[in-house]
């Protein structure tokens, strides 16, 4: 995932996905996962222009600066609308396994 800080508008005829080349980019909702200081943070339903051929993701100005204030707030769990759990795996652990098999 790029965080690419461009303007743009709906429309947009003529876009090149700088990572790939492809024209085939459009207007999304996305989610995308931050990690601040040890607290990993799902932000949902953010605007984005999204690469239908690699996926890369890029965000207009005025996006970025709001997910700047956003971690700058240091994303209050008062303001999240939902938690989710995440399991968290040892990679040692892992690799051992794998090993014994």
């Amino acid at each position: 995932m790029s965080i690419q800080p461009t303007t743009f508008t709906e429309d947009q005829s003529g876009a090149v996905c700088p990572s790939c080349g492809s024209s085939d980019i459009g207007m999304a909702r996305v989610r995308s996962a931050f990690f601040h200081d040890d607290r990993l943070v799902v932000i949902e339903e953010i605007p984005a222009l999204v690469c239908a051929s690699c996926n890369d993701q890029f965000y207009d100005d005025r996006t970025v600066v709001a997910l700047d204030l956003l971690r700058g707030e240091g994303f209050p769990s008062e303001n999240a609308r939902s938690e989710i759990r995440v399991p968290v795996f040892s990679f040692p652990n892992a690799v051992a396994v794998e090993a014994d098999e």
